[in-house]
Formats: structure tokens, sequence, C-alpha cells
């Protein structure tokens, strides 16, 4: 499966990567130096905790006590006329309902050839800042069992940080630590700039180390690789509509292509409950993808939207993720102040 498609519902498919390595396990990747970061990305992505004073203002300089002496006034230079710049406006894209409690996990059994692989882990933790905007925080785990251990070992971590009214992702972190890889990813997004930033350390047995930073163009407002799903569950989702949004994963950018193709009942930890049913597909330079990889979602069909299930094929057989845990988090009892609008 392509790594740049690691999208939740593919995610899983990590889980079936059960080809005998037979190799040691890679060292893991040390921390990255947030130092390492250029200064102005390092400034503006900073991840700023809720009710974390923020710096106190330069103070302005104190003026000068006036003169008792008269004083000619002198006439202020002409200002040169130039064309404004339009201002760069977030849309305000938040549903109806707030589907994201903080609080809310939800695990998924995944299994692979009909055996247990792994788990599959979904949690929204307490909301953060960047750029003086109010974002989600979003964090993902997947963790292979016991038994497929013996094969190939992962433990796995995604990270997003989703901008509260504009729902696009600020800040993606994914951490891989497996049999055959360690690798380290970070991407952030300048929608303003239309610019993202894309920083990848991976280390691979009998290989040497590499390193990539590079910037790359991207639309404004896109989702990473793990907010696709976060954002599709707040779409109407109408049975026999097809929904088409940006995705930036990888250094590329590309479109999830959501087609909406029935309701079904079905068995969840939370009682018998109807879900839609939906296909999402990847769309590069307006060409289809029909990898093997691509599959289906079940979706709870209420204002929360939770993952009852995924499918996946894979190079061999298909891998499936079924919801056996779920928290419902803390509803929220007010909406936060809304973001600084930014400068034009």
């Amino acid at each position: 499966m392509n790594r740049a498609s690691l999208t939740p519902w593919l995610a899983l498919s990590m889980l079936a990567f059960s080809g005998c390595s037979g190799k040691p396990l890679v060292p893991k990747i040390a921390d990255a130096d947030p130092q390492a970061l250029p200064a102005d990305l390092r400034t503006k992505f900073e991840v700023i905790e809720v009710g974390q004073p923020t710096p106190s203002p330069t103070p302005s300089p104190t003026p000068e006590p006036k003169g008792k002496g008269r004083h000619k006034k002198k006439k202020a230079p002409p200002v040169a006329k130039h064309s404004k710049k339009a201002p760069f406006v977030v849309p305000n894209r938040r549903p109806k309902s707030d589907p994201f409690w903080v609080g809310e996990k939800q695990t998924l059994e995944v299994t692979y050839l009909g055996l247990a692989a792994g788990n599959f882990s979904m949690e929204v933790l307490p909301s953060k800042k960047i750029a003086e905007r109010n974002v989600y925080h979003f964090k993902g785990i997947v963790k292979s069992s016991a038994l497929l251990d013996v094969f190939y070992r992962l433990d796995d971590m995604i990270e997003s940080f989703w901008d509260y009214e504009g729902l696009y992702s600020h800040r993606f972190h994914m951490v891989l630590d497996e049999t055959k890889q360690a690798r380290d990813v970070l991407e952030l997004y300048d929608p303003e700039k239309k610019k993202a930033f894309y920083w990848n350390r991976r280390n691979q047995p009998d290989k040497a180390p590499v390193e990539t930073k590079e910037y790359f163009d991207m639309v404004p407002f896109a989702q990473d690789s793990f907010t696709a799903v976060y954002y599709l569950r707040t779409l109407p989702l109408e049975v026999g509509k097809t929904y088409v949004y940006p995705v930036v994963s990888e250094g590329k950018g590309w479109d999830c292509v959501v087609n909406v193709v029935r309701k079904e009942m079905m068995d969840t930890p939370l009682g018998k409950k109807m879900t839609i049913v939906v296909h999402p597909q990847t769309r590069y330079n307006g060409v289809m993808k029909q990898e093997k990889g691509e599959g289906t979602i079940w979706v709870t069909d209420d204002d929360r939207r939770f993952i009852v299930r995924l499918e996946a094929k894979v190079k061999i057989g298909a891998v499936a993720a079924q919801l056996k845990e779920i928290e419902l988090g803390e509803k929220p009892a007010d909406e936060p102040a809304p973001s600084a609008s930014p400068a034009p």
C-alpha cells in the first residue's frame, strides 16, 4: 500500500504487513530538536496549551515630556498609496452539532485473514492553540497483537491539530516504530501562503538513515492523512451522493472522493445502530486510483458519526477493523471564543 495514502481507513492495513522479516528491530529515531526547524515555522506552528499564558506584549516607548517652549509642528511626509491586499479569510465550516467531544476514544479491533492483528484507537484530546487559532487535537495509535509481533511488530502514532472553525489541518506528526523501519514525519501547513513544510526522517535495516526537508505547494484548507476521516464525519453523507475534498500527505496533494452507497443496521458497543456506508477513493491529478487498500467505512447515522467498521484490501487478502470499545467524551458546555482574525 502507498504510505502517501495513509488515511485512517487505510492505516489499519499497516497491521497486515506480516511478511516474516527475520531481521532485528531497527533503532528508534531520536526525538527531533525543535531548534532544527526554521525559526519562522517554529514560532508559527508552536502548540500552545489552552489557558497557557501568552507572551506579554512589548511595551510602547515612553513618550518624552512635552517642553514648555513653543515648537512648530512638522508636516507629516506624504503617504505612498499602495493597493490593498485582500485579507486572508478563513471559512467557517463548523457543523451545526459538534461531533468531536474531548475525551472521545474509539478503539477498533483489527483482524487479518481471520486472526487478531492488533488495535487501532482514535482519541480527541483537550483543545490547543496554534498561531492564535483554536485547534482540535486528535491522536491515533496502531499497535500489533502479540501474535503478529512474532512476524512484524508495529507501535505507530499519528497526531493532528485541526482548525476549530475552518476544519483544516495546521500540523501533522507521525511516528512509526516497526520491525522493518522507524520513521518520524512532521508536516506543517500554511493555507495563506499555500505552502507546506515536510520533514521526514527514516531508519531501515542495512541502509543509511535518510532525512528529507522540503517545501511543497498545497491547496488552502486541506486535510492531512489523519484529519481526512474527521472531516468526513462532518459531511451530510446523503445516500447516492459523492463528496470530494483535498488532502495533503508526504509532499503530495490529492483528492479524497467519498461515495455514499447505502444505510445498514449494525451491532455496536452502543447497541444496534443505523450506519451509513461509504467507499472512499483517491484521485491524483484528476485520475482515480483504483489501488488495493481502498475500502469501506461504516459510520453511525447520527450527529456523532462514530466509526463502526473499516475494511481494506491489501496485497494478500483483506484486513478489517470493528469497533469494540468507545468512550463518548464530555459534551461541550459551550463553544470557545472565536479565533483571532488574522491581520490583512
